[in-house]
């Protein structure tokens, strides 16, 4: 999961039994209306539940087929194979794009060129956004001490951007441009997407579906096209529990129906097709006013998600995109990479790198704050974490191994930590007291903030209360509440702050509560490939990383320094 913007906030009810969300006519019915799905034959697959199948059997050699025939003595050979390649990079400014387009450069400078779209009015504002957003970026200071008075010139050199947008037809780009995009490419990577949790769902499918849609129609007229890359979540597994293996999504399958026909193979449930989502969400919009059709589109997101297994209307998104590049792949080489929670740099091109809050940090820094006193979570539930430097190393590698095959197949990779690394949502909380108890933040009076140990809750209701009077207490015990008008005026801020806590802890809880792990058996096999130097500079072993050093020595300062830039915290 990448970064977590707060907006259209709603209930979220998580933990209803599935079979409450449909009826047997297969006629689904929201709050506002009732609709029909169109069913689609498609072949049954039961995916990524674990039956107590050995792991060294069949359903995990995805990537074996070629690789004895290719794969060199001194391993992948992941330099060699970027040079003299042209790749063309969706997302390109953002979190995990410009770590990837940095680690290209460092490690592979012989790679020709990489094109970047970028969105942007025109070709001066695509200009302005490379050199503020990566050339001068803080990322980019390792590269920049290597190549000295030449930075500038050899990374203009390399990165060519492009103005476009990957919801258009022609991903938005010039004609004439992308004509000549399409006959230079070697490799595309697709990290374009919208990971608001509770976007509105008209949003959410044109980002992560229709943009989907669209790139694969733009990749079928690259004819050198080696590889094409993207950029999902491991998070797409939704409701599935237990371990949970990397496997494509089939368009008609869903969650839902994977839980029902395990209990009865009999069970019929309506097939989910991305086509028909886009296409019924397209006769609202010209049938419903528009104030009206926003309203609807903001709980119909969720509505739809829940009903076919997911959490949230992102993850469920991410996994129609998912089914949209698998059916429209032909014999185009698909690696579809599934990180799991996104953090800090863990060691290049230097230790806790980061843009922006991201999924847990909002979490971190309201604990930090002294304004997040009990969590509505499991602490025993599993928070899967993934520094960004590893997810590109494990890109790199994945791009050459199968650059190098370019076999038509699909092949998923979760880069995730839960099942060779566990850490839980207590270590995790227990490692951030630690942290703020020696280097707490400072309020806007100039007081250190005082955090206690995080309390857990297993249902809204406790944790509201708790929270509100936590945080009254805190405000009394500060004295703030001795004249009548500043104590209605403090009144109503505790009153918005309680209440924006209890929509935030809303669209974590599917998070707090998670039943499942991400069995990573392609990443280690993709380890176990690799030559020794492979290995250091393109280092993909989760299973090292202290969690503890990690959180207090590497990504809570890092978030301290490149997200809050030094600014103190009000409590």
């Amino acid at each position: 999961m990448t970064m977590l913007h707060l907006q259209n906030l709603f209930s979220l009810n998580t933990r209803v039994p599935t079979t409450k969300l449909f009826s047997e006519n297969s006629t689904h019915f929201s709050s506002k209306f009732s609709y029909k799905v169109r069913p689609m034959k498609t072949s049954h697959l039961t995916l990524g539940i674990d039956h107590g199948i050995d792991s060294s059997s069949s359903f995990i050699k995805a990537l074996s087929d070629h690789q004895g025939d290719v794969l060199a003595k001194n391993g992948i050979g992941i330099v060699d194979f970027f040079e003299a390649k042209n790749l063309f990079v969706t997302g390109a400014t953002g979190f995990l794009a410009k770590v990837l387009i940095e680690k290209m450069l460092r490690t592979t400078p012989k790679i020709n060129k990489i094109y970047l779209l970028i969105r942007a009015k025109d070709k001066a504002a695509a200009f302005d956004r490379l050199t503020s957003e990566i050339i001068e970026s803080k990322l980019f200071k390792c590269l920049k001490e290597m190549h000295g008075e030449s930075y500038e010139s050899f990374i203009r050199s390399k990165l060519i951007p492009v103005v476009g947008n990957i919801h258009e037809p022609n991903l938005g780009m010039d004609i004439i441009i992308s004509q000549q995009i399409a006959q230079e490419i070697d490799l595309i990577v697709d990290s374009a997407a919208n990971t608001t949790f509770d976007l509105r769902y008209d949003l959410a499918l044109d980002a992560n579906v229709n943009g989907s849609y669209q790139l694969m129609m733009f990749a079928k007229k690259c004819k050198n096209l080696k590889l094409l890359i993207h950029y999902s979540t491991a998070y797409a597994n939704g409701e599935r529990e237990g371990l949970l293996y990397e496997k494509p999504f089939i368009t008609g399958e869903s969650i839902t129906k994977e839980k029902l026909t395990s209990h009865s193979p009999s069970a019929k449930f309506p097939s989910l097709n991305a086509a028909n989502e886009l296409d019924f969400v397209s006769k609202l919009k010209n049938s419903i006013k528009n104030n009206e059709f926003k309203k609807i589109m903001k709980e119909l997101g969720a509505e739809r998600a829940k009903l076919y297994g997911w959490h949230d209307t992102y993850s469920f998104t991410k996994a129609m995109g998912e089914m949209v590049i698998d059916s429209m792949r032909e014999n185009i080489p698909i690696v579809i990479i599934r990180p799991s929670t996104i953090t800090t740099s863990y060691e290049q091109p230097f230790p806790g790198w980061i843009q922006g809050l991201r999924v847990i940090d909002p979490v971190i820094v309201f604990y930090g704050k002294g304004d997040f006193p009990g969590v509505l979570a499991d602490p025993n539930c599993l928070v899967d974490v993934v520094p960004v430097d590893m997810v590109v190393s494990a890109t790199m590698a994945a791009i050459a191994k199968h650059g190098y095959l370019q076999s038509p197949e699909l092949n998923v990779y979760h880069v995730a930590s839960s099942y060779v690394n566990p850490l839980s949502s207590s270590q995790l909380l227990n490692y951030s007291y630690e942290f703020f108890s020696s280097f707490p933040f400072v309020n806007s009076k100039g007081d250190q903030v005082k955090v206690n140990k995080m309390k857990y809750f297993d249902n809204m209701l406790d944790y509201s209360n708790y929270i509100s009077k936590e945080l009254l207490k805190q405000h009394d015990e500060g004295g703030e509440l001795t004249h009548e008008v500043e104590h209605s005026k403090m009144q109503m801020l505790l009153k918005r702050k309680v209440e924006y806590l209890k929509n935030f802890s809303k669209v974590y809880e599917p998070y707090g509560f998670y039943k499942g792990w991400f069995h990573n058996g392609n990443m280690q096999k993709l380890m176990e490939d690799m030559s020794e130097e492979e290995r250091k500079s393109f280092d993909i072993d989760l299973s090292k990383i202290n969690w503890r050093v990690y959180f207090i020595g590497i990504h809570i300062p890092g978030v301290k320094e490149h997200v809050l830039k030094g600014r103190i915290a009000s409590s």
